[in-house]
């Protein structure tokens, strides 16, 4: 009986939650659906539709996001992204609002537009290629928006990396987005082999590892592991290259354990 009364409890609860939340989109959707294209771009009027909605862009930016996700599961593509960009433009200083923006632009909704040409079986995989870049594309220069207004925020940019390495295949393109991620406050150690190994598999292996090999020195080796993978990493690259051993980082007091 506690049980069955706990269930019910929490059903009326989730019901309340579904009915507020469709009541509150419906009172702040004046406010959306009239703002253009031109309007909800981060670059152009923000300052007013921000001035003008005041303290309730928070709330009114979560509602956006929140609904451009009923339109996700439809896979309407311009309704999601107006949405989604209009929540952008309501909270320009959030990355979470920035990423799954590009992710969603960038991996999905060229997915949508193939099954809207008929499916994988009727779109040849030339124009599925050119479908997958275009969107990838358009997922960049999202990202490339949200680092401007995010103060240059190193997830965003390896956001970017991955982006243009999974969909658009481009190593060099992806070392450079890593390289700015790497180079950027706050940056996470792994960047700085996401940077070296997109180099190298660009074909610009000297360059790959001398980059790495400087941010090695300067930035990993003084953390406190002495950053032993990245070190491991280091070592590949000098045998490919056939660096002569004196010119090679300095065996490690601790790297005969590894």
């Amino acid at each position: 009986m506690w049980h069955r009364a706990t269930w019910l409890l929490a059903g009326t609860l989730l019901l309340g939650a579904g009915v507020y939340s469709e009541s509150s989109w419906q009172k702040i959707r004046p406010s959306v659906p009239e703002i253009g294209r031109k309007e909800i771009e981060p670059s152009l009027g923000q300052g007013v539709l921000l001035g003008i909605l005041g303290g309730l862009r928070n709330i009114i930016a979560d509602g956006t996001w929140i609904r451009s996700y009923v339109y996700w599961e439809k896979k309407d593509r311009a309704a999601c992204e107006a949405l989604m960009r209009t929540a952008c433009a309501l909270e320009p200083r959030s990355r979470y609002f920035w990423e799954n923006t590009g992710c969603v632009i960038g991996y999905d909704m060229a997915h949508w537009e193939i099954r809207r040409r008929g499916g994988y079986n009727k779109v040849t995989r030339e124009i599925q290629d050119e479908i997958f870049k275009k969107y990838a594309r358009h997922g960049l220069t999202v990202f490339e928006e949200g680092v401007k207004y995010t103060g240059g925020s190193p997830s965003l940019l390896i956001s970017a990396g991955q982006l243009s390495e999974i969909k658009l295949k481009d190593s060099l393109l992806a070392a450079e987005y890593y390289r700015r991620a790497a180079e950027s406050r706050g940056a996470p150690w792994f960047a700085y082999f996401l940077c070296a190994k997109s180099y190298w598999e660009g074909g610009k292996k000297v360059e790959a590892y001398l980059w790495y090999r400087k941010q090695y020195i300067e930035k990993l080796l003084p953390m406190e592991d002495g950053s032993p993978d990245d070190l491991n990493h280091l070592r590949y690259f000098e045998e490919e290259l056939n660096v002569p051993f004196l010119q090679r980082i300095p065996r490690q007091k601790w790297e005969k354990k590894i």
